[in-house]
Order: C-alpha cells, then structure tokens, then sequence
C-alpha cells in the first residue's frame, strides 16, 4: 500500500484496477453497520402492541345499543373473559390485542365464532372494542362501522 500523493495518512488500496480508498471504505461500512442497528432497535421500541389471553374485566357484561335495548336479546352482546355471544353466534376468544391509541388502548379480539344452528361449522372473526367513558364503547368488524353501546345493569 502506498500514500496517495498530496493526500497525507490516506491509504489506497489497488484491486483488480480499481482504486478503493480504506478509510471511506470502512466509513462506509460503519455506517451501514450504524443504520441496521438502529432499525432493528427502532422497530423494537415501537412494538406497542400487547397481546391477551383474555377480554379486560372492564369489558364483561351485557352490551346494548341503548338503556332501552337492554332487554331485547337479538341487540345485546355478552362479553366475558374468553367468550362474545350474540344471538345469531357464540365466539370463544382466542386472543386480544390492546394497542396505543391516540385517545387511549384500542382492542381486537380475535374468535372462533359458531351459528347455535350449526355448531360444527366455525369461522372466524375480528372484533374491535374502542373504551369510551366508563360503562361505553364502541365496537365493530372494522373501524368504519364502529357502533355505541352501553353496558347494561346486571340482571
């Protein structure tokens, strides 16, 4: 290796015919090495997201579009630690994912839901539970059809 002439301690090095400069080769390096670290590291500290075994206790209880609906059971929902039962289904949780919202954790639970008619045959689903204020959310298959409820009295 010789000193590239005007060009004090840079040292070059000669492969192949093409001239590669050491120091900006490791720099290169350095820094590529740098940038894949701190992508792995940022992708880490941005998993916000916490898996559940089970629906949060805030949650459990009969759910129904109003007060007034309370009583009709083709409006309701029940929710309890690992089930969601409407009329026309019964889900078995399987788990929830709480995530960081803007407005606080957003939840969605995913289930193997069964017809009462025909319980051999499953699918399955994802709800989304947003809290509002206690004793409200909203929930739906998808954030565009997120509907009100209320919690009902226990009966």
């Amino acid at each position: 290796m010789a000193a590239a002439a005007g060009t004090p301690g840079l040292e070059h090095v000669v492969a192949s015919g093409v001239e590669l400069s050491g120091p900006t080769v490791r720099a290169n390096i350095m820094r590529a090495v740098i940038a894949f670290v701190a992508a792995l590291l940022a992708s880490a500290s941005l998993a916000d997201s916490v898996r559940h075994q089970s629906v949060p206790e805030r949650f459990w209880g009969t759910w129904a579009p109003s007060a007034d609906l309370c009583s009709d059971s083709k409006s309701t929902f029940v929710v309890s630690a690992k089930e969601y039962v409407t009329s026309q289904e019964s889900c078995a949780i399987q788990w929830v994912t709480e995530t960081a919202g803007a407005d606080g954790s957003i939840y969605s639970a995913h289930m193997r839901c069964s017809n009462p008619a025909a319980p051999q045959e499953t699918t399955e689903m994802n709800r989304i539970i947003v809290s509002n204020d206690p004793g409200q959310l909203s929930a739906g298959s998808d954030f565009k059809d997120l509907k009100s409820y209320r919690l009902c009295p226990a009966k």
